[in-house]
């Protein structure tokens, strides 16, 4: 009985995770999730995968993306061809290394995982998303305005001025909402400002200086989520 609590157990949490994405109108398939339990009992359990449709897709760092999932377990919740290893994903460091990426032929739904055992392929470093991106992460998501950070953080937070590989980079969340996200990972937002505003208004936040959201100079530039990447630090 305590064998086959254990097992009913792992196939309803996985029955919740799919009825979350579910969504009318598609299917990814079928998919085999195999487990073995604490006694050494193995078994295999075959579910449907729904497609989901809509967006923002809502990301967070549980199920698929928890801080235990590997390339095997991503490939038994959205299938064999839906996942392929690639060796030169982002890392956090800026440098490339191996990860996989799930579905790698939709750019809104692709997904780009940085894996701290490049051998296994385990232990998520970074999700990297599109600048296409469906995903949203706290319902932050490419075009996210800074008020709208601001207002999803619940305060003001600090962010490198504009200008170079870094520009606009959310340095501090200032003890935000969004500085502890669910599931233990983080959140690195990027923000972009348009190239027609005035040079005038631009030049007084560039350079590597650093500024609060709440800035009147960044503030007047209305810039706008442009990339985003949710990593566990390790």
């Amino acid at each position: 009985m305590m064998k086959l609590a254990r097992a009913l157990g792992a196939t309803v949490t996985l029955g919740l995770f799919v009825a979350a994405c579910q969504a009318p109108g598609g299917s990814w398939g079928t998919a085999v999730v195999k487990e073995t339990d604490g006694f050494g009992d193995y078994y295999e359990t075959v579910v449907n995968v729904p497609l989901p449709t809509g967006a923002p897709r809502a990301f967070s760092c549980v199920g698929p993306w928890s801080a235990t999932t590997s390339d095997t377990y991503l490939k038994g919740i959205f299938g064999v061809s839906r996942v392929v290893q690639a060796p030169d994903v982002l890392q956090p460091s800026g440098a490339t290394g191996p990860g996989s990426i799930v579905l790698p032929e939709d750019p809104k739904l692709r997904v780009a995982v940085a894996w701290a055992d490049g051998f296994a392929y385990a232990g998520p470093l970074r999700f990297n998303f599109s600048e296409e991106t469906a995903w949203s992460v706290n319902g932050v998501g490419i075009g996210t305005t800074l008020a709208q950070l601001e207002k999803i953080n619940g305060k003001p937070f600090r962010l490198v001025g504009f200008g170079g590989d870094n520009g606009g980079l959310v340095t501090d969340w200032q003890g935000g909402t969004l500085s502890n996200l669910q599931g233990g990972c983080a959140l690195t937002v990027q923000l972009a400002i348009s190239a027609l505003a005035p040079a005038s208004a631009q030049a007084k936040v560039v350079g590597p200086r650093v500024f609060s959201s709440s800035d009147r100079n960044v503030r007047t530039l209305r810039p706008t989520v442009g990339s985003f990447w949710v990593y566990y630090a390790r």
